[in-house]
């Protein structure tokens, strides 16, 4: 019994090199290092991150994730249909080509696969290969719970390390002045185990399967659940962005997981409500965040007295200071600094040493130093935002 269940794994873990979410992901993230290097160059003539840091960060962070969530899942019997994953898989495959990360919340990739199914059971609309379909209307109840389960992780990772891909950019405001702004966007490979209604392996409880999908047999699939989001932030500081957004996911997730608990006993109806209500609720945490964005002072923006920093390149000066988003420099060696040319000349004044007055986000002021070596990072390595013409470039210092 027990190399049965080992086989299974084995053979589990084979499909999921066999679903094609798992190679759009790759190629989506690998596309977005690409698109995201043309525009740094562009503004701050200089990479932040090589060309794969958004690959490098497509499964860690899933890996934890999806090994939990197959705990869940194996324990309760979850099963899972092929013409379900397949509807699961195209829905992720457009949405990612059309939105990019944006659109690849559970509440989108899950929920309209959810409704189509419900759609074509309920008026019993005949559908090309869709004839295994299971009829039993707690299997979207199921589903409902999963996509409520999904969408917890997507806040959860949203707070844990949705600060991991953060690209500084620079645009145009309303009246034409040129402010800073960072794109935060990331993208998760969640591989989770089902159970597909048919294989060698029997029930190996008494009460196991959670839920009854009237069959006797099962065999394991491991499924890879592409997650992500994306969203501008010019108007506060990342961290702020992320964990409103992050918060008011999880909030979601907890309402749709109580609604989906009602559908195991209104079956019939209940799962399209679920499914309407994360594809609204969603949809409604990125309509408030646009709106906050547009109709709130810009954040990095030129000041009059100190240099904003918009973001720091990694290994440069300006990191082994832990100089921080959001914070300005006030002087350097002692010298009271406004822009890029002033920063620059008192930086010129000691090529060996570097002293700055930093004022940080809470408005408490530090002093940070380091020392210059020959081969160290031509530039402090500092991305800011400076004032002038609305067709000049943004720079790196």
């Amino acid at each position: 019994m027990v190399q049965l269940w080992l086989l299974e794994f084995a053979k589990g873990v084979g499909k999921f090199f066999l679903n094609p979410v798992l190679y759009f992901s790759i190629l989506l993230v690998i596309a977005a290092g690409f698109m995201r290097i043309r525009r740094e160059r562009a503004d701050f003539n200089i990479r932040v991150h090589d060309q794969f840091h958004e690959l490098k960060h497509l499964l860690p962070a899933g890996l934890l994730a999806g090994g939990i969530l197959s705990v869940i899942t194996i324990l309760s019997g979850f099963t899972i249909t092929l013409d379900m994953l397949a509807f699961i898989a195209i829905a992720t495959i457009v949405l990612g080509a059309v939105g990019n990360a944006r659109l690849l919340s559970p509440a989108f990739t899950l929920g309209l696969p959810i409704l189509f199914v419900f759609t074509i059971t309920f008026f019993n609309i005949s559908v090309p290969y869709t004839d295994s379909l299971i009829e039993n209307s707690l299997f979207l109840s199921g589903i409902s719970v999963m996509l409520g389960v999904l969408l917890f992780t997507e806040g959860a990772l949203m707070l844990k390390n949705g600060l991991k891909d953060v690209s500084p950019k620079l645009r145009t405001s309303r009246r034409g002045l040129t402010i800073g702004a960072l794109q935060i966007k990331r993208v998760w490979l969640i591989p989770i185990f089902f159970f597909l209604p048919a294989g060698p392996l029997t029930v190996p409880f008494d009460w196991w399967p959670l839920i009854h999908l009237g069959t006797e047999s099962y065999s394991l699939i491991l499924v890879p659940f592409a997650l992500g989001f994306q969203n501008q932030v010019q108007s506060s500081l990342p961290s702020q962005a992320v964990e409103r957004m992050g918060k008011q996911t999880i909030l979601l997730a907890v309402l749709v997981l109580a609604a989906s608990a009602v559908g195991f006993y209104y079956p019939t109806y209940v799962p399209p409500f679920v499914v309407g209500m994360a594809i609204l609720g969603r949809l409604l945490i990125l309509y408030r965040h646009r709106v906050r964005e547009n109709n709130t002072l810009y954040y990095f923006t030129p000041r009059n007295n100190g240099v904003m920093v918009l973001d720091i390149i990694l290994g440069t000066p300006a990191s082994k200071m832990e100089l921080k988003t959001g914070e300005i420099i006030k002087t350097c060696n002692n010298v009271a600094v406004s822009n890029k040319e002033e920063l620059y000349k008192a930086l010129l004044k000691n090529r060996t040493y570097c002293k700055l007055e930093v004022l940080d986000v809470n408005g408490e002021i530090r002093f940070e130093q380091c020392a210059l070596y020959e081969g160290d990072h031509h530039e402090l390595g500092i991305l800011f935002v400076e004032k002038r013409s609305i067709h000049k470039q943004g720079r790196a210092m």
